[in-house]
């Protein structure tokens, strides 16, 4: 199926629905300031599945209503546009912002989940890290993305990555370079307000988390909590990397889900 845009609520979203019609759902969720594209090194991972990918609001395709935008409204979009295709259930997978919308989707719509993953995602941000992406949204606004295009792709990737132009570093290179600054205010806003923590142990949906060491956006302690907070929770981490580590270890990253999957009724 080619890439399609669908009517959601108050906005259109772009999406593309691949594989075997009979098959389970997998929900992909991209990270912040990117979009469906994302998943392109990780489609093996899904081999055998029905794959739905879209552009998050604000990103890419997808309409771009002016901010702030909430991680409630993020999951919602992901639900209405289950919805609109008709699928109830899916096994839904989120890195960085779309890990924090699936930790959203898990807790408000917990029938409609088969499996959970989630990649170099956190369930809260301190204080400093709070100002710091409120500074950046400001930054953006003021002075243009080309701003803080260099301080993001530092803080997401590796300095080997970037030395060896790996496709996933060319990819989110190309896509901060084409996001619109009102558009990173208002998802900025959403990642804001993010504190699921306390409501974690509610999950109960097997789960994988994906995390890394160094990462600067999902600290490792962090990471470890969310482990131990989901009841039926696994950790598995990828390394040497830095925010996006699916894009430096694509093969590795798709084994892990694969294996995940694979495991899952």
């Amino acid at each position: 199926m080619t890439i399609e845009h669908i009517n959601i609520g108050d906005i259109t979203l772009r999406y593309e629905l691949t594989g075997p019609r009979d098959a389970p759902v997998v929900c992909l969720n991209h990270c912040f300031a990117s979009g469906l594209g994302y998943w392109d090194l990780h489609l093996p991972a899904f081999e055998g599945l029905r794959v739905l990918r879209h552009d998050a609001r604000g990103h890419g395709g997808s309409d771009a209503p002016p901010g702030p935008y909430t991680l409630e409204m993020l999951a919602a979009d992901a639900a209405g546009l289950q919805d609109a295709l008709g699928i109830d259930r899916v096994h839904f997978c989120g890195v960085s912002l779309g890990g924090q919308i699936a930790q959203t989707f898990a807790l408000n719509y917990p029938e409609r989940l088969a499996s959970l993953i989630l990649v170099n995602t956190t369930c809260q941000y301190d204080d400093d890290q709070v100002a710091m992406w409120q500074e950046r949204a400001q930054q953006a606004l003021d002075d243009g993305i080309e701003a803080i295009h260099a301080p993001l792709m530092a803080r997401w990737f590796t300095q080997e990555a970037a030395d060896r132009k790996l496709p996933g570093y060319l990819y989110m290179d190309e896509a901060i370079g084409k996001f619109a600054p009102r558009s990173f205010a208002a998802a900025a806003t959403a990642m804001c307000e993010l504190n699921p923590t306390q409501r974690l142990p509610q999950i109960k949906a097997p789960t994988l988390i994906i995390g890394t060491p160094d990462d600067p956006g999902a600290p490792r302690e962090v990471t470890e909590m969310m482990a131990r907070l989901i009841p039926n929770a696994t950790l598995s981490w990828l390394e040497p990397a830095r925010h996006l580590s699916s894009l430096e270890h694509p093969d590795r990253f798709n084994k892990l889900v694969r294996a995940f999957l694979r495991r899952q009724p």
